[in-house]
């Protein structure tokens, strides 16, 4: 009889011992979490408490919030209602212990300012080590549900700022559990609402473990209203748009070192000069009046519409544009015909490698020479 007593007291114990480190671990979790985010560099972080689910080695971040210590922003740099991270189980069976990481309504608020001090990009943090510190396995897939990303530059409002929502998000594979074969083994999609009245869809696929940024990327932007950018358009041209709409066409790829690529934005119906606007100066009035007459001139009479290809080439540290190159498709655009309005699929990480042997082999010739 004692020793069945004896024993059910040990039991309780170590029941009641179990239950209290249950109900400890989120605290314990949470102060963790707190203080790896108060340690990053240039930015502080909290969260508000932590939810454990151990069964499926399970835990959530909730109310999370991070600003960047010093640069007076009236918008945290992040804050989102929930970050989930759990175990991949079914990469189990591959022989990898790899984790999931969802985003719920998250929040990404980026401004260029006109100092390294005052700017909040986020460029100082390597998010992806910070997260995994909060978390003992590499992450394979990476999750968003209803982001929320603006951005703001010197001279706009915040008000004003360059806004995507609803944002949709995914990007699969980045330890290369499943084995592809592909020089760009995580793909990624992803599509969102801009501006308002816009519309955003993006692809691609990239290799994170490449020694130089190796990726493919597809962007496309339809609908975008132009006046909803006028106090972007009053700031760096000095104009207004009455009416008019905005699409953008982009595909980048980069190997090597070395990326190309090109930008398509076209512009339908535009309207830009506002004589009737007595409050205008006449400095102002003569400038938009000399946009109107540009997009006047290179517009395709057929379609309504200005377009421009513009070519996107050079090293991962110093991208360029060519003017003259952008400047003879406008004026083809006007003459010729329209751009249609559809990826051209003409850019790859193996185009960019066979540009990048060609250039190799015109130097190798002019040293001959």
């Amino acid at each position: 009889m004692l020793r069945r007593y004896q024993l059910l007291w040990s039991a309780g114990v170590l029941v009641a011992l179990l239950v209290g480190a249950r109900v400890a671990l989120p605290y314990v979790v949470e102060d963790q979490a707190n203080k790896r985010l108060m340690a990053m560099p240039e930015y502080d972080g909290r969260v508000e408490d932590v939810d454990l689910a151990l069964w499926r080695g399970a835990y959530r971040l909730n109310g999370i919030r991070i600003v960047k210590t010093g640069s007076k922003q009236p918008v945290p740099f992040f804050d989102g209602d929930r970050i989930d991270l759990a175990i991949e189980w079914r990469n189990l069976l591959r022989g990898k212990v790899v984790a999931e990481c969802a985003l719920w309504n998250p929040n990404v608020n980026l401004v260029q300012a006109e100092t390294r001090e005052e700017s909040q990009l986020g460029t100082e943090v390597n998010w992806v080590d910070a997260l995994e510190a909060m978390f003992p396995f590499e992450f394979n897939t990476v999750l968003v549900h209803n982001g929320t990303a603006t951005f703001r530059a010197p001279g706009i409002a915040t008000k004003d700022a360059l806004k995507a929502s609803k944002i949709e998000g995914e990007i699969r594979n980045i330890t290369n559990v499943i084995r592809t074969g592909r020089d760009t083994f995580a793909g990624f999609q992803g599509t969102a609402v801009v501006l308002g009245s816009g519309s955003a869809a993006f692809a691609g696929s990239a290799n994170p473990l490449a020694r130089t940024p190796t990726f493919d990327v597809n962007l496309t932007v339809k609908d975008v209203e132009l006046p909803r950018v006028n106090p972007w358009l009053r700031e760096y041209i000095k104009a207004d748009a009455e009416a008019g709409d905005f699409e953008l066409y982009t595909e980048i790829a980069a190997a090597d070192g070395k990326f190309r690529g090109y930008a398509k934005p076209i512009m339908r119906k535009v309207d830009i000069y506002r004589s009737e606007e007595a409050t205008d100066s006449a400095f102002q009035r003569v400038w938009e009046g000399l946009v109107d007459f540009a997009a006047e001139i290179f517009e395709d009479q057929d379609t309504g519409q200005v377009a421009a290809r513009i070519p996107i080439e050079g090293t991962i540290e110093n991208p360029e544009a060519g003017v003259f190159e952008t400047v003879v498709s406008v004026v083809r655009n006007a003459f010729v015909s329209a751009f249609t309005r559809s990826l051209e699929g003409s850019v790859s990480i193996r185009s960019v490698r066979k540009n990048i042997q060609k250039i190799g082999d015109e130097e190798d010739e002019e040293a001959k020479s």
